[in-house]
């Protein structure tokens, strides 16, 4: 995403937050800085277009509050220009949390996990905290558990061809949004960013097995096996590392 010379220092870190969740060159979503304010511009709705372009809104805005400045988020905000699919006013000062700060950092540090998955237990609070972070975002996560509900679902992804069949160690999860219109894609863009960054602060790293369009294309198995009329957007697993135990002090 472009940049100048004369943006505030916090306006050019919320860009570049930006383009982190953009492939490399992509210009089908683009910010645009203005007066108090940054406008985002989507140049096409393909799915996967829509949910980095949701992730993107998602960086920018945690970005700047973890530099002190809140900004509020309108989706679609003007009827007359359909290409403009956010715009992030930055509304007054604010002082950070620590969790503020976590989130941010994880922008940067954020990062496809390569190679098997640890195959410790998620605890009952990190799942907790995962599930609430979809919620924030409007969508739902659903986590698949005993291992009978995990294997059944594994096989008949792979049976019909959209997983490869290699062993699984850790927890499945299904992320849905309540809407599957243009905006509930942009929206479930934001909470699937948000859950992989409280997965990386966390401590659990995570694979998305299926993202957006290849859970469009697997929506018939998902449906069936979680039953209703739900909206699948992605597929995750997650696996998890405890925190290394502090090291103690040799006595003298």
């Amino acid at each position: 995403m472009p940049r100048t010379l004369s943006e505030p220092e916090h306006i050019t870190s919320a860009i570049a937050a930006a383009g982190r969740a953009l492939r490399t060159g992509d210009q089908a979503c683009r910010a645009e800085p203005g007066r108090g304010r940054i406008d985002v511009v989507l140049g096409d709705t393909d799915r996967e277009t829509l949910a980095a372009c949701g992730a993107a809104v998602l960086n920018m805005q945690l970005t700047l509050r973890a530099q002190g400045h809140a900004a509020t988020v309108d989706l679609f905000p003007d009827r007359t220009r359909p290409e403009l699919v956010a715009a992030v006013s930055i509304r007054a000062t604010c002082i950070p949390s620590a969790a503020d700060g976590a989130l941010a950092g994880a922008v940067t540090g954020l990062h496809e996990h390569d190679g098997p998955l640890p195959g410790n237990l998620l605890p009952a609070n990190v799942r907790t905290t995962l599930v609430r972070a979809a919620a924030r975002e409007e969508s739902e996560l659903v986590l698949l558990d005993p291992a009978a509900e995990v294997g059944a679902l594994d096989r008949r992804l792979t049976e019909a061809g959209w997983l490869t069949g290699r062993p699984r160690g850790g927890l499945l999860a299904v992320l849905n949004s309540h809407s599957d219109s243009v905006r509930g894609q942009l929206q479930a863009g934001r909470a699937l960013q948000r859950v992989l960054l409280t997965s990386h602060v966390q401590g659990a790293p995570v694979v998305v097995l299926l993202r957006p369009e290849a859970v469009q294309k697997a929506r018939p198995e998902l449906r069936v096996f979680l039953g209703g009329q739900v909206n699948p957007q992605a597929v995750l697993e997650f696996g998890y590392q405890p925190p290394p135990l502090p090291e103690q002090r040799r006595r003298r």
